[in-house]
């Protein structure tokens, strides 16, 4: 998920979950501009860590669930303010899939980061395509 780090570049391993035509996000609020977007589930990149094994890791802490498949879909700069404070993220994209197939059924999974509980909801991906929602980072737009 997202952290601050000031004057730091943050490795991050984030993964597009499709399902049907729709994918998995949570919702996050910059706190100043009070600007809505979503983000795709996934967090930082250890010292010593694969970005895949990152992502693994990820998704275990925060929402108790396995990936599988993963594909390395792209690499690329990420640089941004969030709540008055710019930002630097390299971010390995990856596609991946719920090793339980359960967890596509369910309209929320609830997470975990660090003390903060978040809702991971599937949306539309013609509502980022179209606009309607925003989807950080803007890159990750381009694999939809």
């Amino acid at each position: 998920m997202l952290e601050l780090y000031n004057n730091r570049i943050r490795p991050i391993a984030i993964s597009i979950i499709r399902n049907n035509n729709n994918i998995l996000v949570y919702e996050r609020e910059d706190d100043i501009t009070k600007e809505k977007f979503y983000r795709l589930i996934g967090g930082g990149i250890e010292f010593s860590e694969e970005s895949s094994s990152a992502l693994k890791r990820e998704f275990i802490e925060e929402l108790s669930a396995k990936i599988v498949d993963l594909v390395l879909l792209s690499t690329f700069e990420s640089i941004f303010t969030f709540n008055e404070k710019n930002m630097h993220e390299i971010v390995f994209l990856f596609e991946s899939k719920f090793q339980d197939k359960e967890l596509y059924s369910k309209n929320e999974l609830i997470g975990l980061e660090g003390d903060r509980e978040f809702r991971a909801i599937w949306l539309p991906i013609s509502d980022f395509i179209s606009n309607k929602y925003i989807l950080y980072p803007r890159e990750a737009m381009d694999f939809l």
